[in-house]
């Protein structure tokens, strides 16, 4: 038998593909872990639930999946390709492995270094996969910022916006969890670095520092709630490269000013929470005029979203009628 021509491998293995795949794996982890969770029972909130593999893979599939579409699109030299492929694909998948092992265990996953095998687990699995990932992020921003854009053949320029924000949002999410890292606590109360160093014990924030958790929902945390801003942060891929490689395949005239409409309303969103929760305020305390913001916010966006959902299913009704004839 004859083999595959390299330039067959690379069509056949690219990472577009390893990243889809590995995506849709992510998706049944995360629907075992929800069917496991109803089935078996047990918190959904706390420090040690089945909730969290599935809230990781959750993470890990939609990750790989939009970084799928964007690297399907956006030019980039090979070796750059291979740095964020690896990056995503590390943190997508051991993250959630990380969580699953923990949560099965029965022990937390978070903040844990009773033992030596728990205390790698933190610091060599998750948080350094989440330092790769870094790299990795850095390097798809520069690559999309340098990326040609005045042929015909360039990156059509909402592309480049929607996914330059979508890596700035991530990363600034990366930010918000080494900050986490450092406290030891989702809850921020002032300081940073607290929790370098400390071994031996499980150092996460008590029950009442965290306050009635709603599925990782705390409204009424002793401090800044940053598991939400984080949460947000973690899907800026999702929320603006997404839309914009949707966007950039229709003939709409106003692609640019939709991405810029749903690019501003996330960063301004994401920066009254984190403003909120460095002011080591509860969710509950955000007053009248940060409610207001955060609701126009919510509602620019999906208005942005739904225009941009009509203007892709116009340019596909347009492209089968012209197919047809």
């Amino acid at each position: 038998m004859t083999a595959p021509a390299p330039a067959a491998v690379r069509t056949t293995w690219s990472w577009p593909r390893v990243l889809g795949v590995t995506g849709a794996v992510l998706l049944v982890a995360m629907v075992v872990h929800v069917v496991a969770l109803v089935l078996l029972g047990g918190p959904v909130g706390g420090p040690v639930s089945l909730r969290k593999p599935a809230t990781f893979a959750e993470t890990g599939w939609l990750l790989c999946w939009s970084v799928a579409l964007v690297l399907a699109r956006l030019r980039m030299r090979p070796w750059q390709r291979h740095v964020v492929g690896v990056a995503v694909l590390a943190f997508a998948v051991v993250e959630p492995v990380v969580m699953g092992i923990q949560a099965w265990r029965g022990v937390p996953s978070h903040y844990n270094f009773s033992t030596p095998f728990d205390a790698a687990l933190v610091r060599i699995g998750a948080a350094g996969t989440a330092a790769v990932f870094v790299v990795g992020m850095v390097v798809l921003l520069v690559a999309t910022l340098r990326s040609p854009g005045t042929s015909s053949h360039g990156t059509p320029p909402e592309l480049r916006l929607g996914v330059a924000a979508g890596v700035v949002v991530t990363l600034v999410a990366c930010a918000v969890g080494m900050v986490m890292i450092s406290t030891n606590s989702g809850v921020y109360r002032g300081g940073l670095g607290s929790g370098f160093g400390r071994t031996g014990a499980y150092f996460g924030p008590d029950a009442a520092t965290v306050g009635p958790d709603y599925a990782g929902f705390r409204p009424a945390t002793a401090g800044g709630d940053l598991v939400l801003p984080h949460a947000v942060g973690v899907h800026g891929m999702l929320l603006l490269a997404v839309p914009a490689v949707l966007l950039a395949g229709t003939a709409a005239h106003h692609r640019l000013a939709l991405v810029a409409t749903m690019v501003g309303a996330v960063l301004l969103a994401l920066a009254v929470l984190l403003v909120h929760a460095f002011r080591m305020l509860p969710l509950d305390a955000l007053g009248v005029p940060a409610l207001v913001v955060l609701a126009l916010c919510v509602l620019a966006y999906l208005g942005a979203l739904a225009s941009a959902g009509r203007s892709l299913l116009a340019s596909r009704s347009t492209s089968r009628r012209v197919t047809s004839a």
